[in-house]
């Protein structure tokens, strides 16, 4: 009798659980969205030709970041709109929930040589209904106004009236060459994807923005933005690394002529100054700080400021600035790597892993983070955890990369292999063997294998040559393996000779 009954609650209960209050499916949000919330979509791209693919978050994008300029509006970030529509069901209301957002605005496109038709539509997330929708089939070079014309319904459907000052800024919006701004839109898609292919493409993009409509700041700050991280990436140029740097300096001081309210052309300018002055960030430092005041919700920002704070010993700032930055735009594993080494400044192992992790799952190429989690793994005298960590790394580094044998020198090691441990440090170091310097990430990894087989004056060697001494290198000697190497007076000479101004 009593499972009976049991089952017969169970039963009757069960229907109260099909449905929220709202009339969409568990899980349900306790917290009531804000009368004014919307997130915009990714736009669904119906064109079956895949190069007009970077229209897709091309138009959420910049319709989000118009309806941003209402300050009655609360608009969900692009970064986090992506990340929650790539990994829930295509159900408006389902994301919308999953959002905490009261509306969403959702559409597609086609897209021909010289036209394009866009539909969009304003959802109300709780019924389903449709508050507002549109379809423009226009000239391709109308994409613009098309967003704009958007933006400016979609607020008036949720805010109401708009005030002057608020029809000015959305009007501004289209004052761009329309030509331009789609050139603009393409690089934002490759830079997005953070490979030489994508970076050498991105500033074919932006060059031909800023050609066609010189006063556009925009594309002048994504310029300088890629040329930083050609340089920060290390990739191979025929190019050196002065002229890459004079080049990104040169756009970014043209964003910044061309509008000193141009938040990522200041980003841009500090990021190219820390590689500048690789001792001294204090004028990158006030760039960041500058952009950030006119655009405290940009990830990139926030992550190249934490990234500054943790070559600096801010291990607590940096993982503030990263937990912004990740909240903004949940799918950056470079911000989860950055996160991870700050826990290990602090000897937080278990949170550092976990940041790591995370890192390898938004992007399983950063071979970088199966490096930390193998030097953990060893700390931990897990050995079998550290050599698969050290193939993995192989696997996915560049042949020529000395870092993908580093972390296989010390399994080596670690395992009592000496002989092949100082074979495969020796195959890690020939590259190097007659260059008068080496970059960075090469001279930190080839001092941690040095230290893991006992060769303490190859590792000083090698350190000696690494080009720019400073901050980076300073702070990744820092973490806790190289706690071998620490005892060593040398070492510690070598440390207080790069210590960065203003470190802790």
């Amino acid at each position: 009798m009593r499972l009976a009954s049991l089952l017969l609650l169970t039963a009757l209960a069960a229907p109260l659980r099909a449905q929220c209050p709202d009339g969409t499916p568990p899980p349900c949000n306790q917290a009531r969205p804000s009368p004014n919330s919307v997130a915009v979509l990714l736009f669904a791209n119906l064109t079956r030709d895949t190069s007009y693919t970077y229209l897709s978050e091309g138009l959420s994008s910049e319709i989000a970041t118009g309806l941003a300029e209402v300050p009655r509006l609360e608009v969900r970030s692009p970064g986090v709109v992506r990340s929650v529509q790539r990994r829930s069901e295509a159900d408006p209301r389902l994301l919308g929930r999953r959002l905490g957002v009261r509306y969403v605005v959702e559409g597609d496109f086609q897209r021909s040589a010289d036209r394009i038709r866009v539909s969009a539509r304003l959802v109300a997330v709780s019924s389903g209904t449709q508050r507002w929708s549109s379809a423009y089939t226009r000239s391709a070079s109308d994409l613009l106004a098309v967003q704009v014309d958007v933006a400016r319904e979609v607020a008036t459907s949720i805010a109401g009236r708009l005030l002057p000052q608020e029809r000015t800024v959305l009007a501004s919006r289209a004052s761009v060459d329309p030509a331009a701004w789609d050139h603009f839109l393409r690089g934002n898609y490759y830079l997005a994807r953070r490979s030489r292919a994508g970076v050498d493409r991105a500033i074919e993009e932006y060059g031909a923005a800023s050609r066609l409509d010189p006063a556009f700041s925009h594309a002048e700050a994504g310029i300088a933005l890629a040329y930083a991280l050609y340089i920060d990436w290390g990739w191979p140029t025929a190019v050196s690394e002065d002229s890459l740097l004079a080049r990104g300096l040169a756009a970014a001081d043209r964003a910044i002529a061309g509008d000193s309210l141009d938040a990522d052309g200041w980003m841009a300018r500090g990021y190219l100054r820390g590689f500048q002055s690789p001792r001294d960030y204090t004028r990158a430092l006030a760039d960041f700080q500058r952009a950030l005041a006119l655009d405290p919700r940009n990830a990139e920002t926030l992550h190249q400021y934490a990234s500054k704070l943790e070559e600096l010993d801010d291990a607590e700032g940096t993982i503030d600035m990263e937990r912004r930055a990740l909240a903004i735009d949940p799918d950056r594993p470079v911000s989860q790597m950055v996160l991870g080494k700050a826990y290990r400044l602090l000897r937080r192992d278990e949170e550092a892993v976990r940041a790591f992790d995370s890192s390898l799952v938004l992007d399983p190429s950063f071979y970088a983070s199966h490096m930390y989690r193998g030097q953990i793994a060893l700390e931990r005298g897990d050995v079998a955890g550290a050599c698969l960590e050290a193939d993995a790394a192989a696997r996915i580094a560049q042949p020529g990369d000395a870092l993908r044998l580093i972390l296989r020198v010390a399994c080596l090691a670690a395992r009592g292999d000496s002989a092949a441990a100082l074979r495969t440090l020796a195959e890690a170091a020939a590259p190097y063997d007659t260059a008068a310097s080496m970059p960075i990430t090469q001279g930190f990894g080839l001092a941690y294998a040095a230290g893991r087989v006992n060769r303490p004056d190859d590792a000083m060697r090698w350190l000696a040559r690494v080009r720019p001494l400073g901050a980076v290198l300073w702070s990744e000697l820092l973490q806790p393996s190289y706690d071998g190497l620490r005892s060593d007076p040398r070492f510690q000479l070598f440390m207080d000779s790069i210590r960065p101004v203003g470190s802790r």
